[in-house]
Order: C-alpha cells, then structure tokens, then sequence
C-alpha cells in the first residue's frame, strides 16, 4: 500500500473508532442491565480485536509504527470498577454456587436447591428513574382461589406470586415505577446489613443486641425485650428484599438460621413468643408468624408449612369470641394495635395459600366497626369507645383494603385524605405510623402518594446513620429526633421498619390493579349507619390454643 494512502486510511479507522464509540455509549446502561462485567469486557475487546485485524489486513502485514488509541466511555469505566467481588454474591439479584444444600433442618429430607438465572446486576444504576430504560415484558396472571381485586402475580422463577416483586427484573420495574430510587435501593442494603452483622451465633436476634456489637459499638440503649419479635422483625426485611433460604444470595444463611430458630422454640400450642406472659406476647408472636407464612409462601419448602400452619392456629385461637379482636393475651377483647399485627399474620398466611377461616374475617370486620368513632367508619380508636387516632386510623384502614374495601369506597377515601392531611401537618418522627400510612397511600396510588412518598423516603434515607462504626446502616433512635418509639423499641425495631417502610415498592405486589374494569372489583360495601349500642353476633372460636 502507498504512503499516500495511510492518512486516508487512518481518518476512516478514527471514524469507525469514534462510531462504535458512540454506540457504547448509547448501549452502556443496557449493558448494566442485561451484560455482567465480564461480558462487556470482553464486547469492547473483541471489537478493538476486530478493527485492528481489518487494519492489519488492509495493510497485508501493515506497518510497525502504526498505533490505534481508544478510550473506553467514561461512565461504563466507573461501572467496571465498582464491581467487587461482594457485589456479584451479595444482592438478592444474584446466585452464588455452593456445593451446600440449603434447607431447614426439620425433617430427614431436604428440598432440592432453586436456583435463579438472572442478569447479574453490578451497580443500582438500573432503579434510577431517569434511566429510560425499555419496559422488560412480564407475564401477568390471576392468582389461582384469591377471589376478585387480589394483586396479579409476576411470574419469577424461584418465588411465589404474590411475592414475586422481590427479587431480579421484576424488583427494578417495581422500584422504578412506583417510586423507589436508588438512595433508597442502597439504604435497604445497608440497613439489612446491619441486621446481619447483629444476628447472634444461635440464629435469633435481640432488641437488646450489644453483645454482638463489633469494635466500639453501637450506642448503649435497653429497651424491651423480646428475641422472638426481634428475629421476626429481621426476618421480615431479609425476606422483603427477596432473600431466602431455599436460594443463593448474601444471606441466604442468615434467613435460614433465623426461620429454624423460630421454628425450633414454636411450642405445642404454636405459639412462638418464648418470654414469659407481659403485654408482648401477642405482638411478637404475630411478626414472628408473619415471617414465618412469608417464608412458606415465598419457598414452599413443604417443612416449613406445618410451623406456618401452627403460627396460625394460634392467632385464630386467640382472637376474642366476642369483639373479634386480639390484645396482649389470647382472648383478650381488642386493641386496634394488636388487632392490626393480627390482621397482617392471616394476610401473609392466605397469600401464603394456608387457609384462614371464614369467621375469623367475619370477626376482623365486627372489631373494626366496634374500633370506628364515626358512623361512617372514616376514623379509628386504639379501643371501642375512645376517640380518634390517626396513627390507629392509618392501621385500620389498611387492614380494611387487605379486607375487601375498593379504592374508591367512599369511606376509605375520606379517612386516607384525614390521614394524609395529619402527615402533613405533622412534624413528630413516629416510624410505626409512618410504616402503616405508607402501606396505604401506596396502596390508594391517589395525589397524596407522590407526596407522602418523597418526603417518608428522603427523611428515611437522610436519618440513617452513615460512616464506618458498628451503627453504620442503623436508624437512631434519638438523632436526627427522637422517635416516639425509640426510648422502648429502640434501634433494632427502628431499623427493621424503616427497611420495610423502604420496601413498599416491591414487598407486596400492587393491591389494586388500574386495568382492573368495574365488573372485575367486589362490590362495594353499603354505608350502613352503626347503632353503637349494638351487640356484636358472638362468633364461635375456640377459647384455648389447639394442641399439637
């Protein structure tokens, strides 16, 4: 080839260069998204390979002082970097080879291991909202026996419909679209990671966790204790953010220690609280059982669905033949507090496809019209006969939507807008409020929701504490402000609450389905005005907890 002619040549290699350059580009946050780092790796390679070869061959040999210089792009650069070897084992998006099966050890045979083929997701670039991403198509079906206006079901390899938000492609759809970010993604991942480094050496955790603090520590506190409500609070994050024990992920291990700790203190009565016969019994007994119907629902490993099924037992034996409700003690007349943890257990039970007795929901709703101030049923009380709460009202009329309410029944608009209208007015930090009203703006999806959400998710995110110290990860209970709460649950039940307020976008697929046409949706209930004076119809339960 002539002299004359490399300049030439040389001007159309840079043009090629500086095209496929371009295209890079525009590709890059798609590689993130469906490439691991070492496939893109080896795409930018072999395309260097490609260009120098057709160099080569134009020149048949080419000269030796000729030298092609490319720069990869910039923002696909930092993403390679940032992939450490703990990112590729530790998000639940991800599946790590192990010669270990995992499974519970309560019976002679284990399940068989589930694994998940998906796209390994090295940074959380992909929940940005401003990354215009294509819509990856899902498969969207009713779920079999629920009844009308039940969530459709994503259908991810390794998870069970309705839980099937949790985990992979499905998650950061989820996130993306009802308005998740990712500060918030990297606040759940910091937060369960504070969880695991506090579990202790037997698989269950403590609210009062010092002893497993590491250098300096956490913060001195004593709080209440509980250690069954305290593993299932850690459990019931873990497993929102789609790790199982029945899967490879980062804490796949922690989940199953934790679940065969419940398992293995749940007595002959299925109750799981171990403490003694104080005023927690009934409210760590219900997380625990909701933790534990989760992870049936989410595995369907077949031994863990008998503890499930005794957990369950137990909640209806204990609710009050009369009023319908749940207090401290089995058979106690209710509280709308510990009615709604109740409420939450049989919920995560009946998706889990156990099978909640039809008077035990005939008992739920005589409660919650006893528990309602106003003829209406807009607003609640923390017992029958007392005034208003918001905080009551935002747990009642949650458990209202899992009980059939539409979204556009006129009560449950009017007492959501109460609700919405006191957060706003609001300036108290009271996690175990905000973690009920963000249940239900979510739910509603109505012009309170992008509101709300903005503000709970960014106070969220600027409280957790940051740094390099044991706390790292945690939420304080006393800075930025002190949490009504803090002084007795303390930073363990702060932290666990705050995960799940965080994972609203994507613990439970959407309650209320916009394409759903009005032929689809149950009736709606009649507004009925309520004699106050009025005796509830006894229910026939049983008065002590079954035998096992």
């Amino acid at each position: 080839m002539r002299n004359s002619q490399r300049p030439r040549l040389l001007r159309v290699l840079r043009v090629k260069v500086r095209r496929v350059h371009a295209r890079l580009d525009r590709l890059a946050p798609f590689l993130m998204l469906w490439v691991p780092s070492w496939g893109t790796s080896i795409l930018l390679h072999a395309a260097g390979l490609l260009l120098l070869a057709l160099y080569l061959y134009a020149h048949g040999g080419g000269p030796k002082d000729l030298e092609i210089q490319a720069t990869i792009p910039s923002q696909l650069t930092e993403d390679l970097l940032s992939l450490t070897p703990s990112d590729h084992a530790g998000d639940p998006f991800t599946t790590q080879k192990s010669d270990e099966t995992p499974s519970l050890s309560l019976e002679a045979a284990p399940p068989d291991v589930k694994t998940i083929n998906q796209p390994a997701l090295p940074t959380l670039t992909q929940f940005s909202p401003e990354l215009m991403a294509p819509e990856i198509p899902t498969e969207l079906a009713r779920v079999p026996g629920k009844g009308k206006g039940m969530a459709m079901a994503l259908h991810v390899e390794g998870l069970s419909a309705p839980f099937s938000g949790r985990q992979g492609m499905s998650r950061a759809q989820l996130v993306r679209r009802e308005g998740g970010t990712v500060r918030s993604e990297k606040a759940v991942e910091d937060g369960l990671d504070w969880l695991v480094r506090h579990q202790r050496l037997d698989g269950g955790w403590s609210l009062n966790f010092h002893g497993q603090c590491q250098g300096a520590g956490c913060p001195e506190q004593v709080c209440l204790e509980s250690e069954t409500a305290a593993t299932g609070l850690a459990l019931l994050p873990l497993l929102g953010a789609g790790h199982i024990h029945t899967v490879k992920t980062r804490y796949q291990m922690n989940v199953r220690k934790g679940l065969e700790w419940l398992v293995q203190h749940q007595q002959p009565s299925g109750e799981l609280y171990i403490n003694g016969g104080d005023t927690a019994r009934m409210y760590s007994h219900a997380i625990a059982a909701m933790a534990l119907c989760e992870a049936y629902g989410i595995s369907g490993e077949p031994t863990l669905r008998r503890p499930a099924q005794r957990a369950l037992d137990f909640v209806i034996a204990s609710q009050n033949s009369q009023d319908g409700g749940w207090r401290y003690f089995p058979g106690q007349s209710g509280d709308t507090s510990v009615f709604g943890w109740q409420m939450f257990a049989l919920r995560s039970a009946r998706l889990a496809g156990l099978q909640v007795p039809r008077n035990v929901t005939k008992g739920c709703k005589i409660y919650l019209d006893l528990a309602a101030v106003d003829e209406s049923r807009t607003m609640y009380a923390y017992r029958p006969g007392r005034g208003a709460s918001p905080v009551m009202t935002a747990e009642a009329l949650l458990t209202r939507q899992y009980l059939g309410w539409p979204r556009e029944f006129p009560p449950l608009v009017k007492g959501v807008a109460h609700v919405a209208a006191d957060l706003e007015q609001s300036a108290e930090r009271n996690i175990y409020y905000w973690y009920y009203a963000t249940q239900l703006l979510h739910n509603m999806q109505n012009k309170d929701w992008p509101r709300w959400n903005s503000r709970v998710r960014d106070g969220l995110i600027s409280m957790q504490v940051g740094g390099n110290g044991c706390d790292r990860g945690s939420w304080d209970p006393f800075t930025p402000q002190p949490d009504l709460w803090g002084r007795s649950a303390g930073r363990h039940f702060l932290t666990a609450l705050s995960l799940l307020t965080l994972e609203v976008y994507y613990r439970y697929l959407p309650l209320y389905q916009p394409s759903d046409s009005d032929k689809d949706k149950p009736e709606l209930p009649r507004e009925e005005p309520r004699d106050p004076a009025a005796k509830p119809e006894p229910l026939v339960l049983p008065v002590t907890p079954p035998a096992s």
